[in-house]
């Protein structure tokens, strides 16, 4: 699928949501032709090594909300659905990168033994905690998984004020068990 480009120090994994201002004419042109056409984009990172100046992976997006800040800017919330390869970079008239972009369906992270259920039931209760005290977190996740550990895990490398490296690092784990060694020692940091 040909999907236009927004690339942004944004790190979001499947199923995950987050709110996008939008200003820039060829973003806006994105948007509405994203609304009229009934599919979404993809988010990705800059990447300078590469020719036109995207990563090679990303996440399609589709629009599920929209609304506009107090100074008249577009704000929209974007659901994630899968993580996608970037191929074959074009630049349209507005400088609007389009890229081919094809579905990874593995998982994230395969899911071990049942004593990863107790790191699980922690880490989910925690970011429980986490969308009460942020009620616009709250507001924007419609959808809340706490049962599935791979959901939690995903959630956490998405709000956790980590360096892009770092997250890219930790979504590089293959094993949900890695994952959570990785999360266990950053919030053991922090007490």
């Amino acid at each position: 699928m040909k999907r236009a480009l927004f690339p942004l120090p944004i790190f979001l994994l499947p199923q995950g949501y987050t709110r996008l201002r939008i200003f820039e004419p060829r973003y806006l042109h994105m948007v509405k032709v994203a609304m009229k056409e009934g599919h979404g984009f993809i988010l990705c990172h800059s990447d300078k090594s590469n020719e036109h100046g995207v990563s090679e992976q990303g996440v399609y997006v589709e629009i599920v909300d929209f609304s506009q800040d107090k100074g008249g800017q577009l704000l929209i919330d974007v659901h994630a659905k899968h993580l996608v390869t970037v191929n074959r970079v074009t630049v349209d008239d507005m400088n609007l990168r389009h890229g081919e972009c094809d579905v990874i369906s593995e998982p994230l992270w395969t899911l071990g033994h049942n004593e990863e259920l107790v790191i699980h039931e922690k880490l989910a209760d925690l970011l429980r905690d986490l969308f009460v005290i942020n009620p616009q977190l709250n507001t924007l996740y419609k959808q809340k998984n706490y049962a599935n550990p791979i959901w939690v895990a995903a959630r956490w490398l998405e709000l956790l004020p980590l360096t892009l490296d770092q997250k890219k690092k930790i979504q590089s784990c293959k094993s949900y068990i890695g994952v959570t060694n990785v999360l266990a020692e950053i919030f053991a940091e922090q007490e």
